[in-house]
């Protein structure tokens, strides 16, 4: 069984994955026809944040409502960077209310990110969508507890990231399709060449990430 942490691609095959799909927009409706989902407040689309954020926490309540996100930082979006920070606290805090993990959208912001982090404490897992930064920002961000979850990178010729993962404990490993057109099952293929380890390895330690992270 595939585990994709994070997409965007509202219709999945079900029979041999797991899907957590990320909601941006039209919660009620898009939140309604999945099994599992995540909703957040993304730094890109922001505008009527502050008037749906009620709605949102309601949502957010739902059974097949996973995790909160993704939320974050991004310093190359026009939103302003105040209010970027301001819904992203609101948001780590409903997670805390919810017992709910947080999946994190963080664009050249990371020292921000944990700076906030630091005043608004998360009590929940947290999980950095997408990552493909250097080795400097993973050890940052293993230190300070959080997951992982690589995509479409591990599928380039992104050497020093496949070193990056190469190093990762697999206890802090997902893995993820994001916005991509790849299938999982790719994900995994290339996780498995690039660690020199059988592909079952990795489908397994993964699940068992999701099972303490989500208690599913």
């Amino acid at each position: 069984m595939y585990i994709d942490i994070h997409t965007h691609k509202l219709t999945r095959p079900t029979e041999h994955e797991v899907a957590i799909v990320n909601i941006h927009d039209d919660f009620a409706n898009n939140t309604a026809s999945q099994s599992y989902c995540s909703i957040g407040l993304h730094p890109w689309y922001l505008q009527n944040a502050v008037n749906d954020f009620d709605t949102f926490a309601a949502l957010a309540a739902y059974k097949n409502v996973l995790a909160i996100g993704e939320c974050g930082l991004d310093r190359i979006c026009a939103t302003d960077f105040a209010l970027q920070s301001t819904i992203f606290i609101s948001q780590i805090q409903l997670a805390n209310r919810l017992n709910k993990p947080l999946i994190i959208h963080c664009v050249r912001a990371f020292n921000e990110l944990l700076s906030v982090f630091d005043s608004a404490k998360p009590a929940v897992p947290v999980i950095i969508h997408g990552f493909n930064k250097n080795d400097s920002v993973a050890k940052k961000l293993l230190e300070a507890g959080f997951y992982l979850s690589f995509g479409r990178s591990l599928l380039s010729n992104n050497e020093s990231l496949k070193q990056i993962f190469r190093a990762m404990p697999l206890e802090k490993v997902f893995l993820e399709t994001d916005d991509s057109p790849i299938e999982i099952a790719d994900v995994y293929k290339a996780a498995a060449l690039i660690r020199n380890t059988p592909e079952d390895d990795i489908i397994l330690q993964v699940k068992r990430n999701f099972n303490k992270v989500f208690g599913i």
